[in-house]
């Protein structure tokens, strides 16, 4: 049985009042094209070190009074690339001008983003999910064979099959992906315009990807 949600990312990277609080004293926007180069682990000071991306100015650095020294990483406008810098299991994301690092004990714990300027035709989406997934391969990503989590399918008769499933309850598919005990991912695509009964094409979609540590393995012996 597929369990969703599981990886934190997408849920805890930043908090809404943090976001709202920074988004009201944000600096000007970076120039693009600038890279923000991470792994999940990394400190805060290797981050802006790694970065060309101005991630002092735009972050809510943790704070060294703060017990859990947790603090946030934000991307609000075009364009960034994300570069997860692991050189083993490391990838590059495609221009984006939505993502949120999250930190915890002053390290990344979350990341969450939308590797993507816009919301795009299902073709170009999916153009876009399959470079992804070959990166993915690349670096020795699995799907979680417990959830049930396969790659996505993009033969052309899978191709078919997802965007049929664009439009079913949901109008999205997952696939929880790991690097067993040490990084865990959901790779998502979702329609996000004119999939609903009722409502009129253009159909748009958007890819999500959420990485944290592997918080699968406690299922492991289960």
């Amino acid at each position: 049985m597929k369990r969703r949600g599981l990886v934190p990312a997408l849920a805890v990277a930043v908090t809404v009042l943090g976001l709202a609080a920074w988004l009201n004293s944000r600096p000007p926007a970076p120039a693009a094209t600038t890279v923000l180069s991470f792994r999940i682990g990394q400190t805060f000071q290797e981050v802006v070190k790694d970065s060309t991306y101005p991630v002092m100015a735009r972050s809510n650095a943790p704070a060294h009074d703060d017990p859990i020294q947790s603090g946030e990483t934000f991307v609000t406008e075009p364009a960034v690339i994300l570069h997860f810098n692991d050189p083993q299991h490391g990838f590059t994301l495609p221009p984006t001008k939505f993502a949120m690092l999250g930190y915890m004990d002053n390290k990344v714990e979350t990341v969450a983003t939308s590797p993507m300027l816009d919301k795009l035709p299902f073709d170009q989406a999916v153009a876009i999910l399959e470079d992804l997934q070959n990166q993915f391969k690349a670096g020795g990503w699995e799907p979680w064979a417990k959830d049930g989590s396969e790659w996505f399918d993009l033969t052309p008769e899978g191709k078919k099959r997802l965007y049929k499933r664009m439009f079913e309850p949901g109008y999205s598919q997952s696939a929880e992906l790991r690097i067993p005990k040490k990084y865990a991912m959901t790779f998502r695509l979702k329609c996000t315009d004119g999939c609903w009964p009722g409502e009129q094409r253009p159909y748009l979609f958007l890819i999500d990807v959420g990485v944290s540590h592997d918080t699968y393995a406690r299922w492991d012996e289960k």
